[in-house]
């Protein structure tokens, strides 16, 4: 199983790569990047099973990149991460069957629950 995290913010990608030891949880690859531009490219290159991407980041939004990992027909299941509470997040995000919703900062126990 492969997971991709996706965060403008390298401390936060930094901090959910350290956090969690994904291998004990299944998972053969973990990739990250800054950026959606390069998650497509991640996604070219291997089957991604899981994204966790943050919602809002300067050059395109988590929701338009799995708006895309959809029209591309990626069958990927997405986490979004945000520091946002508000609903219209969280209804956007369903409507493009996104799994769930993390508030950050993100206790690492939440991340195994998955």
């Amino acid at each position: 199983m492969n997971l991709l995290i996706v965060d403008d913010e390298i401390i936060t990608v930094e901090g959910i790569l350290k956090g969690v030891l994904w291998e004990e949880l299944g998972f053969d690859h973990v990739y990250s990047c800054t950026s959606a531009e390069d998650a497509k490219a991640i996604f070219g290159k291997d089957t991604i099973d899981i994204l966790l991407s943050d919602i809002e980041m300067p050059e395109e939004s988590g929701i338009r990149l799995l708006e895309w990992v959809r029209e591309k027909g990626y069958d990927t299941e997405c986490i979004f991460l945000t520091c946002h509470d508000e609903f219209k997040y969280a209804q956007k995000a369903l409507k493009l069957e996104g799994f769930d919703y993390l508030l950050k900062p993100i206790p690492f126990m939440n991340c195994r629950k998955y």
